[in-house]
């Protein structure tokens, strides 16, 4: 877009490329995330929350298990050697 101002001629002239603005802002729309409504943001926080609840749950029972064979293995030895 351009814009001349002349004193000596008391002109003044505009010149915009329409097309170029049009496609600019069609850019910008398409590069553009849609805005997220606060029930979106609350269910992808509750989706976020099931997820590290699964996650942290199968740590523990990963853990339990590692704890109770360590145990077995402990008693079979022992009885093994008496």
């Amino acid at each position: 877009m351009r814009l001349k101002f002349s004193l000596k001629n008391k002109e003044a002239s505009i010149e915009a490329d329409v097309e170029g603005l049009v496609e600019k802002g069609l850019q910008h729309r398409e590069n553009k995330e849609p805005k997220k409504t606060k029930y979106q943001i609350k269910q992808e926080e509750k989706r976020k929350n099931k997820e590290l609840e699964q996650k942290h749950f199968m740590q523990v029972m990963f853990l339990m298990v590692g704890i109770i064979l360590f145990i077995l293995i402990i008693c079979v030895i022992g009885a093994y050697l008496e």
